[in-house]
């Protein structure tokens, strides 16, 4: 079981990968829910050992329980209106990400917006597209993709030329 230390920019992806692992059996999400507490490092660690003790128990019953808690804790309203504000902000190569490759960066903004809104697969082409560089137009016909799949493997495919078409940066 992967260890989590309260990171928040990370709480999505260690959160399916628990989902992952509970989905497998009613025992898995039992044995989650004893086994993830122990997992939990640094801020995350120190807030959950802080919790009275009969409520750790109360909440160690399955993983579902135990995920309602961190969820509750960690992704407050706050945190919500800032992801989706990241999600629709987040363009190609923007300030910590200058190298991405467009594939990652499809990945990276499909990510966000997943986690962060229910977008159809037009309206996440059409999220996508707006933080890419105008340019990539030219190289892919987003209108002829029906799914989010068909568009990451066309970014894939054309990803050369997506950096080529680019303007070089002196």
């Amino acid at each position: 079981v992967e260890s989590w230390d309260g990171d928040t920019d990370q709480i999505i992806h260690w959160l399916r990968k628990m989902d992952d692992l509970a989905s497998m059996s009613t025992r898995m999400r039992q044995q989650l829910a004893r086994i993830v507490p122990k997992r939990l490092t640094g801020a995350a660690s120190s807030w959950y050992w802080s919790l009275p003790f009969d409520h750790r128990r109360r909440i160690e019953v399955e993983w579902p329980v135990l995920r309602e808690e961190i969820t509750s804790y960690y992704m407050t309203k706050k945190w919500w209106e800032k992801l989706r504000k990241r999600a629709s902000d987040a363009k190609f190569r923007e300030t910590g990400h200058t190298r991405e490759s467009p594939s990652e960066y499809f990945i990276r903004k499909a990510d966000l917006l997943t986690t962060a809104y229910n977008f159809d697969d037009s309206e996440m082409i059409s999220e996508v597209m707006e933080g890419a560089p105008s340019q990539w137009n030219m190289i892919l016909t987003t209108h002829l993709y029906q799914t989010v799949v068909e568009l990451q493997r066309a970014i894939r495919f054309h990803e050369e030329a997506l950096v080529e078409c680019l303007p070089q940066r002196p």
